[in-house]
């Protein structure tokens, strides 16, 4: 089974009449790379968002982000240094007298200046925490849900390409017969052409012993067998649960290695372009296989 890297998952619910959004994306990434956009008083989660996130998700880039329609009754009461207030008061009032300039000081004003007020984040229970986790797991679902969707249509294209490959790998077996009679036929052309009709020069059993020489070189059936059986695992493992993406891509690299073999030992035209067409149905698998978790 293909699933995606890309796709998002959105979940939304309330807590204490504040409207919490969760909203997960997902990019291709070779490993898992979790980053998260959230209000600092919930920061204490970001351990627990990670393993959630761990647990469903093995590969990608992932931004998670976390919003409230309102906050300010998850936290506590706001902390007011009225002290501090009257100092910056009493500075404000000096200046105003020495300089003889008005001093016209809102309560307002004292927003702007720093350390009069604090919000302090108030604890977040195990209440929050479960909320949290669940919202979370429900936005981790619907990311997977769209992963998989687009996974089902990397699969059809896969497959497609597959099936070309098989056909690509039978007609490479047929012509491989025609190597060795190609060979044979062109020696004794240049043997005759050389020696003529003067056949008492010709050592019978050095020109068997370089066809036999020739097969073996050019043989490509321990290719043809290798590259089959990749065929199969990469099929075989296709079906499996992920992550599956960076084992997709290693038989792909075998499959492309005995591509590159039977290209070293041919001297077929035919096979030459049949074995172009293979790598550039490899190449392009392998692309698609760069968006696989």
């Amino acid at each position: 089974m293909l699933r995606s890297m890309t796709g998002i998952g959105i979940a939304t619910d309330s807590f204490n009449d504040s409207a919490v959004t969760m909203e997960i994306k997902s990019v291709n990434h070779r490993y898992l790379d979790i980053n998260f956009r959230m209000p600092g008083f919930i920061s204490l989660l970001e351990k627990d968002f990670r393993d959630s996130i761990r647990e469903k998700i093995s590969r990608g880039k992932i931004y998670l982000s976390v919003n409230f329609e309102k906050s300010s009754n998850l936290y506590s009461d706001i902390l007011v240094d009225v002290e501090l207030a009257g100092h910056y008061f009493n500075g404000l009032k000096a200046i105003s007298e020495k300089l003889r300039i008005p001093n016209e000081v809102k309560t307002t004003d004292f927003v702007k200046m720093k350390g009069i007020f604090d919000l302090k984040e108030r604890e977040l229970d195990e209440e929050f925490k479960a909320f949290s986790l669940k919202l979370l797991a429900k936005a981790v679902d619907s990311l997977n849900s769209m992963k998989e969707e687009e996974g089902r249509y990397l699969e059809n294209d896969i497959l497609n390409r597959i099936e070309k490959l098989k056909g690509y790998i039978k007609d490479i077996d047929k012509f491989k017969e025609q190597i060795v009679q190609k060979y044979k036929e062109k020696l004794e052309k240049n043997i005759e052409r050389i020696f003529g009709k003067q056949s008492d020069l010709i050592n019978e059993k050095r020109v068997e012993f370089e066809i036999v020489q020739f097969a073996d070189k050019t043989d490509v059936t321990e290719e043809i067998v290798r590259f089959n059986s990749h065929i199969r695992k990469f099929l075989s493992t296709i079906e499996l649960k992920p992550p599956i993406g960076k084992k997709l891509d290693f038989i792909l690299q075998e499959m492309n290695r005995e591509i590159n073999t039977i290209g070293s030992k041919n001297v077929l035209p035919e096979i030459s372009n049949i074995i172009i067409e293979s790598k550039t149905e490899v190449e392009k698998i392998r692309e698609q296989i760069q968006n696989i978790e």
